[in-house]
């Protein structure tokens, strides 16, 4: 929440598009016409962020440098299956992996 509300202030969301003071959840949701949704979701993503995005982001580096199992090791993940959910595939490997078997 605390990371969220520092972004809003530092990336005001657009006046049309912000909750009015006093004004409840569900009625907001109401006011936005779906164009404002669109773009309020278009906000969001590009002003918003969640700490597990880092974690996400070096899980993949790792997992892109040193494989599967480092990534699990430098996580701390028992399963390699939690570590997928963090570091994603190379598709850049694949793609070079199918380019030289033909």
């Amino acid at each position: 929440m605390a990371i969220t509300r520092a972004c809003e202030r530092a990336f005001p969301i657009p006046v049309a598009l912000k909750r009015l003071k006093g004004e409840k959840l569900k009625a907001w949701r109401e006011r936005l016409s779906p164009e404002q949704r669109i773009e309020l979701d278009r906000w969001r993503s590009e002003y918003l962020w969640h700490p597990n995005q880092i974690r996400h982001a070096r899980g993949t580096a790792v997992r892109k440098k040193f494989g599967l199992e480092a990534a699990q090791v430098a996580l701390g993940h028992e399963r390699a299956d939690v570590t997928q959910v963090y570091a994603e595939r190379n598709l850049e490997l694949a793609t070079e992996v199918a380019t030289a078997m033909g």
